[in-house]
């Protein structure tokens, strides 16, 4: 026994922007119909009504027919949707780049809960070693120690290292 079952009819008869149908009609290949319409639609009906079954054959086919119609165009109408709505989401995303030997900041989320704008929230700088195809780079300190540390390369940032004096005179000279 279904515990809301005015919620679940809400859900199935509710028209999908993305899809352009109902679930209903998307499963069932026709509108919803409300118990004081009626429709001939099914051989049970027809047998007992006496109507011809060879065209209650050909209607059913039809429908059937008309029904994966309507899926191949839920289904065009989605995918188009989603790329859709891809391109939207990836244009706000910002490509970061890191190349062997570049410095990088590591991001602390320990601090992500945490509101204050005197506190640093990144550690670091790092000295990339490798950057895998997947996302994942591979870091190390730039101590004496060296220790590697592999890490999703969307919680890094690049670091622009610090410039010493002779490097400094020679970019103003030039």
């Amino acid at each position: 026994m279904e515990k809301f079952p005015e919620a679940l009819w809400a859900y199935k008869t509710t028209w999908r922007n993305t899809t352009g149908h109902t679930p209903y009609e998307l499963v069932y290949g026709k509108q919803v119909l409300l118990p004081i319409e009626f429709q001939i639609q099914t051989y049970k009906t027809a047998v007992q009504l006496d109507i011809d079954l060879s065209e209650a054959q050909k209607q059913r086919m039809t429908q059937l027919i008309k029904l994966d119609e309507i899926k191949q165009e839920a289904f065009q109408r989605t995918s188009l949707v989603q790329q859709q709505r891809s391109r939207w989401h990836d244009k706000y995303i910002k490509e970061r780049k890191f190349y062997p030997g570049d410095w990088a900041l590591l991001i602390d989320s320990k601090f992500k809960k945490i509101q204050g704008k005197f506190q640093t929230h990144w550690l670091g700088p790092y000295e990339v070693e490798n950057v895998f195809d997947n996302g994942v780079v591979r870091i190390r300190t730039i101590d004496e120690e060296r220790t590697p540390l592999l890490v999703n390369g969307h919680r890094l940032k690049l670091y622009q290292k610090p410039l010493t004096r002779e490097e400094f005179v020679k970019i103003i000279q030039n």
